[in-house]
Protein backbone atom coordinates (compact mmCIF):
# COMPACT_ATOMS: atom_id res chain seq x y z
CA UNK A 1 0.00 0.00 0.00
CA UNK A 2 1.41 3.61 -0.99
CA UNK A 3 3.08 5.50 1.98
CA UNK A 4 1.01 8.33 3.71
CA UNK A 5 3.30 10.65 1.83
CA UNK A 6 1.95 9.40 -1.55
CA UNK A 7 -1.95 8.97 -1.15
CA UNK A 8 -4.86 10.99 0.02
CA UNK A 9 -6.53 9.17 3.41
CA UNK A 10 -9.96 10.40 4.76
CA UNK A 11 -9.95 9.16 8.42
CA UNK A 12 -13.41 7.01 9.29
CA UNK A 13 -13.98 7.18 13.29
CA UNK A 14 -16.94 4.82 14.99
CA UNK A 15 -18.97 6.46 17.14
CA UNK A 16 -21.43 4.77 19.20
CA UNK A 17 -25.28 6.26 19.44
CA UNK A 18 -28.00 6.09 22.13
CA UNK A 19 -30.34 2.86 21.73
CA UNK A 20 -27.56 0.36 20.39
CA UNK A 21 -27.05 2.51 17.07
CA UNK A 22 -23.34 3.69 16.01
CA UNK A 23 -21.98 6.21 13.44
CA UNK A 24 -19.17 6.82 11.68
CA UNK A 25 -17.67 10.11 11.31
CA UNK A 26 -17.31 12.17 9.76
CA UNK A 27 -20.85 12.05 8.61
CA UNK A 28 -20.06 13.69 4.84
CA UNK A 29 -16.74 13.64 3.05
CA UNK A 30 -16.64 15.66 -0.26
CA UNK A 31 -13.60 15.17 -2.69
CA UNK A 32 -12.99 16.84 -6.11
CA UNK A 33 -11.79 14.21 -8.96
CA UNK A 34 -9.58 16.94 -10.82
CA UNK A 35 -7.43 17.04 -7.72
CA UNK A 36 -7.89 14.46 -5.21
CA UNK A 37 -7.46 11.42 -7.60
CA UNK A 38 -4.19 12.55 -8.74
CA UNK A 39 -2.64 9.74 -6.31
CA UNK A 40 -4.06 6.87 -4.30
CA UNK A 41 -7.49 7.19 -2.22
CA UNK A 42 -7.28 5.59 1.17
CA UNK A 43 -9.66 4.89 3.87
CA UNK A 44 -8.39 4.63 7.16
CA UNK A 45 -10.73 3.41 9.66
CA UNK A 46 -10.47 3.67 14.13
CA UNK A 47 -12.96 2.09 16.53
CA UNK A 48 -12.28 3.37 19.73
CA UNK A 49 -15.22 2.11 20.93
CA UNK A 50 -16.21 -1.24 22.42
CA UNK A 51 -18.03 -3.10 20.17
CA UNK A 52 -17.17 -3.90 16.63
CA UNK A 53 -18.32 -2.31 13.85
CA UNK A 54 -18.46 -2.42 9.73
CA UNK A 55 -17.64 0.23 7.41
CA UNK A 56 -19.84 -0.87 3.91
CA UNK A 57 -20.21 1.87 1.38
CA UNK A 58 -22.33 0.24 -1.79
CA UNK A 59 -21.35 1.67 -5.41
CA UNK A 60 -17.42 2.03 -4.00
CA UNK A 61 -14.90 -0.97 -4.45
CA UNK A 62 -11.79 -1.40 -2.82
CA UNK A 63 -8.38 -2.58 -4.79
CA UNK A 64 -6.31 -5.67 -2.85
CA UNK A 65 -3.74 -8.08 -4.27
CA UNK A 66 -4.34 -11.50 -3.39
CA UNK A 67 -2.30 -14.43 -4.23
CA UNK A 68 -0.22 -11.86 -7.02
CA UNK A 69 -3.53 -11.14 -8.86
CA UNK A 70 -5.05 -7.22 -8.46
CA UNK A 71 -8.84 -7.57 -7.86
CA UNK A 72 -11.46 -5.06 -6.54
CA UNK A 73 -14.08 -6.21 -4.16
CA UNK A 74 -17.16 -4.00 -2.84
CA UNK A 75 -15.83 -2.00 0.45
CA UNK A 76 -17.38 -3.87 3.05
CA UNK A 77 -14.60 -3.99 6.36
CA UNK A 78 -15.06 -4.78 9.82
CA UNK A 79 -13.56 -3.11 12.80
CA UNK A 80 -12.98 -4.69 16.10
CA UNK A 81 -13.16 -2.92 19.59
CA UNK A 82 -9.98 -0.70 19.76
CA UNK A 83 -8.51 -1.29 16.24
CA UNK A 84 -8.14 0.22 13.42
CA UNK A 85 -7.60 -0.64 9.65
CA UNK A 86 -7.15 0.76 6.26
CA UNK A 87 -8.09 -0.28 2.69
CA UNK A 88 -6.76 1.26 -0.80
CA UNK A 89 -10.04 2.80 -2.51
CA UNK A 90 -10.48 1.56 -6.76
CA UNK A 91 -11.02 5.10 -8.12
CA UNK A 92 -11.73 3.25 -11.57
CA UNK A 93 -15.61 2.68 -10.60
CA UNK A 94 -15.63 6.46 -8.71
CA UNK A 95 -14.19 8.19 -12.35
CA UNK A 96 -16.52 5.80 -14.75
CA UNK A 97 -19.78 7.10 -12.11
CA UNK A 98 -18.59 10.93 -12.78
CA UNK A 99 -18.04 10.91 -16.44
CA UNK A 100 -21.41 9.00 -17.38
CA UNK A 101 -23.28 11.69 -15.05
CA UNK A 102 -24.44 15.04 -15.38
CA UNK A 103 -21.98 17.70 -14.16
CA UNK A 104 -24.02 17.03 -10.65
CA UNK A 105 -21.66 15.37 -7.49
CA UNK A 106 -22.03 11.41 -7.74
CA UNK A 107 -23.24 10.29 -4.22
CA UNK A 108 -22.40 6.91 -2.20
CA UNK A 109 -23.90 6.37 0.92
CA UNK A 110 -21.47 5.05 4.14
CA UNK A 111 -22.99 3.07 7.17
CA UNK A 112 -22.14 -0.08 9.72
CA UNK A 113 -24.91 -2.23 8.74
CA UNK A 114 -24.59 -3.60 12.52
CA UNK A 115 -25.60 -0.77 14.42
CA UNK A 116 -27.70 1.13 11.55
CA UNK A 117 -30.52 3.42 13.12
CA UNK A 118 -34.38 3.70 11.61
CA UNK A 119 -33.72 6.81 10.86
CA UNK A 120 -29.88 5.79 8.58
CA UNK A 121 -27.72 7.72 10.34
CA UNK A 122 -25.06 7.09 7.81
CA UNK A 123 -23.12 9.17 5.83
CA UNK A 124 -22.01 10.22 2.52
CA UNK A 125 -19.19 10.56 0.26
CA UNK A 126 -19.34 13.31 -2.38
CA UNK A 127 -17.47 13.30 -5.35
CA UNK A 128 -17.17 16.84 -7.63
CA UNK A 129 -16.10 17.46 -10.78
Amino acid sequence: MPSAGWAKEILFVARDLKDQQAVWLPREVVLQRSTDFTEPLIFRFDNPTARTHVFEAPGLLESIEENGVHITRPIRITIAPEESGQILVDRTQITTDARTGTNEPVRYRFYCPLHRADDDTGGTIIIGQ
